[in-house]
């Protein structure tokens, strides 16, 4: 085995500029498999972002909301029912809508998204709590979200901005992030919210529970005070929901699924010809070595071990090559697009499979190595 491991490494490293063209072949399928991951997991993220910040044990919303993109609301009345029960430590209004905001470099009005609540109750998980708390107790003012698209200008703290015609103060900014829909957030007060907007509603509640108290006994706690057209779930629950709605509703899951498919295909077929070329350009010396009485399977040994190797060199410029890929399209399209380990994992996997795969398809050609061709 060892014999195997040490003619395959040597076979791939005599020529180590060969070895980083052969690496950048099989890195194509790589970062090709890693984009359309990434997009994939980008967009179904930040379509859930709420349920991912939402800073509690509960979302509690209407049952017609079937996806956080809905705006159905539930009745104020509703969440104080449930702020009474035993149990429950805090429940948080949480308002959105949208409005409209004029940019302050060329005044033009465009569509953002606007979530309100209390500067007492932090439900979402946006910057630091008390500087927020602050902010959002100023009159007359708004947080801004730092990572929205840069199609709303370049807003600093300190300007005044008309939203819907009336002109309000950046008191501060935060980060969110927009989604395939929106392009951005803005923040306000609960207070001010209901000021413009008197006979708001909320679009959900944001539950937090007591300390010890046992989330399941809870859950039916409030489904049995309240109508059976309020949901009651977990942010995991949630943001479960909302990634399943985001598949049904759109064919993004086939479509980067193909891609992912695609870059499979083409990197099996790219390893498969640099091992091609490989093992042609030393069939002399596999020849020679099959003269020599070692069998075919020490010859698919090395074949699989310069496999194995090209997967590993293959991977790792990939994986640097798609970081920095996923970097820039997260830059640009303002999406958190990035590389987690579970995806990692899958396509390390996924490439070391592809060149396993292409390593058994090259062994005919070793097999056909004749030692009488030598003579």
């Amino acid at each position: 085995m060892r014999a195997t491991i040490d003619l395959g490494h040597r076979l791939l490293l005599h020529n180590k500029l060969r070895l980083l063209s052969m690496s950048l072949s099989v890195a194509v399928g790589v970062i090709i498999i890693f984009v359309e991951m990434g997009l994939l997991v980008g967009v179904l993220d930040s379509q859930a972002l709420v349920a991912t910040l939402a800073s509690g044990d509960f979302l509690v919303m209407s049952k017609s909301r079937v996806d956080l993109h809905r705006w159905d609301k539930i009745q104020t009345i509703e969440l104080a029912q449930i702020g009474a029960i035993p149990g429950v430590a805090k429940v948080m209004p949480v308002y959105e809508d949208h409005v409209g905001f004029m940019d302050p470099d060329d005044n033009r009005v465009r569509r953002i998204i606007v979530y309100a609540f209390s500067p007492d109750d932090m439900p979402l998980a946006i910057g630091d709590r008390a500087m927020i708390a602050a902010e959002l107790r100023m009159s007359k003012s708004f947080l801004f979200d730092r990572l929205s698209r840069p199609i709303f200008g370049n807003i600093k703290p300190g300007m005044n901005i008309d939203i819907d015609k009336f002109p309000l103060e950046v008191a501060g900014t935060v980060e969110m992030g927009p989604d395939i829909v929106n392009d951005g957030n803005i923040f306000m007060s609960e207070g001010e919210w209901l000021a413009r907007s008197p006979n708001a509603q909320p679009i959900m509640g944001v539950v937090r529970l007591a300390p010890g108290s046992d989330p399941d006994t809870m859950r039916q706690r409030i489904l049995s005070r309240l109508p059976p057209d309020v949901a009651v779930l977990t942010p995991a629950e949630a943001h479960e929901r909302e990634n399943e709605a985001t598949l049904r509703s759109a064919p993004i899951g086939i479509l980067f699924t193909i891609g992912m498919l695609a870059g499979l295909v083409i990197g099996t077929i790219n390893c498969y010809q640099v091992l091609y070329t490989e093992v042609s350009d030393h069939l002399a010396q596999y020849a020679t070595v099959k003269a020599m009485g070692f069998s075919d399977r020490f010859l698919h040994g090395v074949i699989l071990t310069q496999a194995a190797l090209l997967a590993g060199a293959g991977f790792a410029v990939g994986l640097v090559l798609s970081a920095a890929i996923d970097t820039y399209i997260g830059w640009v399209t303002k999406l958190p697009i990035q590389i987690q380990p579970l995806s990692g994992a899958l396509v390390c996997v996924a490439t070391f499979a592809m060149c396993a795969l292409a390593g058994w398809i090259a062994i005919r050609r070793v097999e056909a190595a004749d030692p009488a061709a030598l003579f």
